[in-house]
């Protein structure tokens, strides 16, 4: 080999090597930066409660127990009801069902088409005191489906002496019952 020759191939393995550090370094700035957005996206994943703000003509109730108590207690009680559970959260106090069809008493989104038989049925549960909870209970139907609109804003309570309000004060009845008002 000549003295060119050596030249030649160390400057070509010098090139290569700094191209393979630089190529090492960009993949491990992305590797970085991906981990950081799944770091991020992770931190807010696993939240089920949905930022809503309770209709402000829902029941409200202060109640004799802890949040997760209650909604554990509340999702049993829609079970006897034979209502279908679409989100649970007793760590975050949140509890909402799937539609229901209060005609033919059942669950199913076929039936949530026509907004006089469907309900839905929504539980918040906030402490407010030690082994206190406000409970904020809805029974919603949708004024119209106009899809165009987000879903929240066509959704009204129903009116006293609907059968989803009837389902809704079983259920609050029942909760009462069970665990009281804090004694003041």
């Amino acid at each position: 080999m000549t003295t060119r020759t050596r030249r030649a191939l160390r400057s070509t393995n010098t090139s290569s090597s700094s191209e393979v550090v630089s190529r090492t370094r960009q993949l491990w700035s992305w590797a970085v930066w991906v981990a950081a957005v799944l770091a991020t996206a992770a931190c807010g994943a696993g939240s089920i409660r949905p930022y809503l703000t309770p209709l402000p003509d829902a029941p409200t109730d202060t109640l004799a127990a802890d949040p997760a108590t209650l909604i554990r207690e509340i999702a049993a009680l829609v079970a006897v009801e034979g209502l279908r559970l679409r989100w649970s959260s007793p760590e975050e106090g949140y509890l909402e069902t799937d539609w229901y069809d209060v005609v033919a008493r059942q669950p199913g989104g076929a039936y949530a088409r026509d907004p006089e038989r469907a309900v839905r049925f929504r539980f918040f549960a906030d402490p407010v005191g030690e082994n206190e909870t406000q409970l904020v209970a809805e029974a919603v139907s949708r004024r119209t489906l106009d899809p165009s609109v987000p879903p929240r804003e066509v959704e009204m309570m129903v009116p006293p002496g609907h059968p989803g309000d009837q389902i809704l004060r079983r259920i609050l009845d029942a909760v009462t019952t069970r665990f009281g008002r804090p004694s003041s």
